[in-house]
């Protein structure tokens, strides 16, 4: 070849590299879970595709916290609360990484997202339990201490209502352990510290009632002076309690305090009818029993409870172009009947992975801009309801088309210059001599790969081992990489996409195939029709 047409075609190649750079540059297309030519899978069947190393740590996540509910079931057990505390802290941190992994592969419609809903409630449940047991204690050493009638009456009078609120727990942890079981047991997952958590709970509770047993509440004994009410007795995020009472013999202007769930709740004084009221709104608490007592000075009024009851949310959304790179996202989070929920995270799901965190105002609404890149988009708003009687809601997608900054003039005006450059210098040193053409000889093209048939022998193994040898085997034979994931090899092989994708539900979605299936599959592995 010509030394000129070298350099000249050299000049051309250059440019054309550039221009396909700058484009890249500008707007690249990423790999995303969606951008797939086989038909749609349910989670967690992605999850390896979307991020690989985290996907590895949801089981060993999901038996860690199975086995601190063992440890602190115990620690309560024994009384040991400096370490229960410790306890506490090490699940709710594991609890706090578990709910992260499961929002960022986005698995809330798998058993995953079950089995989160359920430790969630586990742990508020053994922090209840933790709780009540320490004020427990606290009330055995007051009844020792308090010697006056009616102050004894008010200690045991907590006592029952303590014991009531624990025993509603443990009924309730215990009703999730058959489910939250078998959820763990399907992804390998050790069960066995759970469940005997359930047997260690069962004693501390049942300890609690012998103590009040022991004691009792003779029907003769002396009321309290001070009285305690709460109308009406149950109700939902957002709606007002109201707690009152009177005081037989106070003065007014007397101090009054309200507990609740042994926590000052409200400080006030008697009114010139000697009574007192406290308008209670229910906001971020824990759904179930709550314990409700006032006192006023040494009095004790007797112990009263109500109940929260989970409610359902809605979260609204909507997307309005700000300017070429940015979207601004509004909407609202409100109770199934329209009560809005205050100041509560809410997280915006980028394409299915990022995720951006926002709060709403006193009114119920969110607003956050985001900048996007050039492209397609889809956002989701999402409310994680830990810490509320709510229960948890997502938006409606929305997709949107993001102009971008446009091209950069900077790549065109480096390729014009390296065109010009190249003329030059092609130029100035003029044509050389000519020199024969030689004829290259012709190079034939490789032959085909053809199909290898592996030896296979599935006899003995289990269904989901047999499976997986099965699939390597129908990679070799088709000549695929090993680096290949199913889905990647149904896209590269789409006559044996049913069979790939059949893979793909074992594999990473927990599926066991019949034995049917497993001389399908072999059938077709082995190529044997």
């Amino acid at each position: 070849m010509r030394p000129r047409a070298s350099h000249i075609i050299l000049a051309a190649a250059a440019v054309l590299l550039i221009l396909l750079l700058a484009g890249e540059a500008v707007d690249p297309v990423l790999y995303a879970a969606e951008n797939i030519s086989t038909a749609a899978h349910a989670d967690p069947s992605t999850i390896e595709k979307r991020s690989p190393g985290d996907a590895a740590s949801v089981v060993p996540l999901m038996d860690e916290l199975l086995g601190h509910t063992g440890t602190l079931a115990l620690t309560i057990k024994v009384k040991d609360y400096e370490s229960a505390e410790r306890d506490l802290a090490r699940y709710s941190e594991l609890s706090s990484q578990f709910d992260r992994l499961v929002v960022k592969l986005d698995l809330s419609e798998t058993d995953i997202a079950e089995f989160q809903k359920s430790n969630r409630q586990n742990q508020e449940a053994m922090a209840a339990l933790l709780n009540d047991s320490q004020r427990l204690d606290e009330l055995k050493s007051l009844e020792i201490e308090v010697l006056d009638g009616d102050q004894r009456m008010a200690v045991i009078y907590e006592g029952e209502a303590l014991r009531q609120k624990m025993k509603e727990t443990y009924t309730a942890y215990a009703n999730r352990e058959p489910e939250t079981a078998r959820i763990a047991t399907r992804y390998g997952a050790n069960a066995t510290s759970y469940e005997e958590s359930v047997d260690v709970l069962d004693e501390v509770v049942g300890a609690a009632e012998e103590w009040q047993e022991g004691n009792g509440t003779s029907s003769g004994a002396p009321r309290s002076p001070l009285t305690i009410s709460i109308t009406p007795r149950e109700g939902r995020y957002g709606e007002n309690l109201t707690i009152n009472g009177t005081y037989g013999g106070g003065i007014p202007g007397t101090p009054v305090t309200i507990y609740i769930d042994s926590r000052i709740a409200r400080n006030t004084t008697l009114d010139g009818n000697a009574t007192y009221e406290y308008p209670y709104r229910i906001g971020r608490v824990l759904a179930g029993p709550h314990l409700v007592y006032a006192t006023a000075a040494t009095i004790f009024s007797e112990v009263t409870t109500f109940d929260v009851l989970a409610a359902d949310t809605n979260i609204s959304l909507a997307v309005v172009e700000v300017n070429r790179t940015a979207v601004a996202c509004t909407g609202n989070l409100t109770t199934e009947d329209g009560r809005p929920v205050l100041e509560a995270p809410v997280l915006l799901r980028v394409d299915g992975e990022t995720l951006i965190s926002t709060e709403t105002d006193g009114n119920g609404t969110y607003a956050r801009t985001l900048v996007l890149t050039g492209g397609e988009h889809t956002i989701r708003a999402e409310f994680n309801a830990a810490g509320y009687p709510l229960n948890s809601s997502r938006s409606q997608v929305e997709t949107l088309q993001v102009r971008g900054e446009g091209l950069s003039p900077f790549p065109f005006i480096a390729a014009i210059a390296a065109a010009l450059g190249a003329g030059w210098y092609i130029r100035r040193r003029g044509l050389p001599e000519e020199h024969p053409v030689q004829e290259e000889p012709d190079i034939e093209p490789p032959p085909e790969i053809a199909e290898t048939v592996p030896s296979v022998e599935i006899e003995g193994l289990p269904p989901r081992e047999a499976a997986t040898l099965l699939f390597r085997a129908l990679r070799e034979r088709l000549g695929i990489p090993a680096s290949k994931t199913p889905r990647e090899c149904a896209r590269l092989a789409p006559d044996h996409a049913a069979f790939f994708e059949r893979y793909e539900r074992i594999r990473y979605a927990g599926e066991v195939p019949t034995e049917e299936e497993l001389r399908s599959m072999e059938r077709e592995a082995l190529g044997r029709g």
